[in-house]
């Protein structure tokens, strides 16, 4: 399939009483998750810290387990098209929230060249999607400009026409607009907004700017999905919907909600042993 704005049917994703334990850890950070997400969806992953949202995004990209970089432990079954999402990485991937630890290489085409390079593509088609995707990210600047001269947002969509460039059937974002400002957040969530056209993907978002993506009329989401740390899906639905049945108790575990302020109700916590002590003491 050639060009960027060409649609691809996004993948499906089916997970089944599906938990991960890390390695070292006696608690799990997700147990008995049921999801299904079908073909082209577009759904923000919500949950307070600790949730295990970026373990769901890992896991989706087939890093865990006995194939994959993150060592653990996992019960049930999760599939990307009907295949363990190990078996499936040529389909996905996965842009995170800091764009230092994801660029590789010293120039900018290179770097975007780099994940169609490792798919086997011919010389010509490598560098059409690197063009493409520049083009589809808005990269001001050429493919021979230096990564190391890049403003933090350029920098995250130098990343993401990387991963646009690999043309996945299904795009993971970990908060990718956390370490940019205002501007260069808005630029990025442009380039997400207009995935749908152009790609078809299926897309999965953890983000905490939630109000910027899921809460007027420029929503990025279609759906929203909620977890519990050491548990499954706890909400799942509309933005709107669940926003208006869950959003205080959301706000009240410190996620931030359309139209809401995060009060986390942290309990109190009982006494430790006593570090200091002192008696009879006097000043003089």
């Amino acid at each position: 399939m050639s060009g960027t704005g060409a649609a691809a049917a996004g993948a499906r994703v089916e997970l089944a009483d599906w938990g991960w334990r890390h390695t070292g850890r006696a608690g799990w950070a997700l147990r008995g998750v049921d999801l299904v997400i079908e073909p082209g969806e577009r759904v923000l992953l919500l949950g307070p810290s600790g949730a295990g949202k970026s373990t769901l995004l890992h896991a989706m990209a087939g890093l865990t387990g006995d194939q994959g970089a993150i060592g653990g432990d996992e019960e049930g079954r999760l599939r990307v098209d009907g295949r363990p999402a190990a078996a499936a990485r040529g389909l996905c991937a996965l842009v995170g929230q800091d764009p230092e630890s994801q660029l590789v290489m010293a120039r900018a085409g290179d770097d975007v060249a780099f994940g169609p390079e490792n798919l086997g593509l011919e010389r010509a088609e490598i560098w059409a999607r690197v063009r493409e995707a520049l083009a589809a990210v808005g990269f001001p600047y050429g493919p021979d400009r230096p990564t190391a001269a890049l403003s933090g947002g350029e920098k995250q969509r130098l990343v993401l026409a990387g991963a646009l460039a690999m043309r996945p059937r299904l795009l993971l974002l970990d908060e990718p607009t956390a370490n940019l400002d205002r501007a260069g957040a808005a630029l990025v969530r442009g380039v997400l907004a207009d995935l749908p056209r152009r790609t078809g993907a299926t897309m999965v978002l953890v983000e905490h700017r939630v109000a910027e993506v899921a809460g007027g009329a420029a929503d990025l989401v279609d759906r929203v999905v909620v977890v519990e740390p050491g548990g499954g899906v706890v909400a799942d639905g509309p933005p709107a919907a669940v926003f208006a049945s869950h959003g205080r108790a959301l706000a009240e575990r410190g996620v931030w909600i359309p139209g809401r302020e995060p009060r986390p109700r942290l309990p109190a916590a009982a006494p430790g042993a006593a570090l200091v002590e002192a008696a009879a003491c006097a000043a003089r």
